[in-house]
C-alpha cells in the first residue's frame, strides 16, 4: 500500500482539473472563485469516495 497517497494525489488533481475545465466550457462567465469552489469540492468528493472504495477492496483479501 506505498502507492497509496500517490494513486490518491493523481485522483485528486485529475478530478480537480476534469471540473475546472468543464466548469469553464459550460459557463465561461461564471466567477473565477465559483469555480475554484466547485473544483476544490469534486475533488475532496471523489478522493473519500475513492478511499472507500480502497478500503473495500482491500477488506477481502
Amino acid at each position: 500500500m506505498t502507492l497509496t497517497p500517490l494513486i490518491l494525489a493523481i485522483v485528486a488533481v485529475f478530478s480537480y482539473l476534469f471540473i475546472h475545465f468543464f466548469s469553464k466550457v459550460i459557463n465561461p462567465q461564471a466567477s473565477a472563485k465559483n469555480i475554484i469552489w466547485a473544483s476544490v469540492s469534486f475533488a475532496i468528493i471523489v478522493v473519500l469516495l475513492f478511499v472507500m472504495l480502497l478500503l473495500i477492496l482491500t477488506q477481502h483479501k
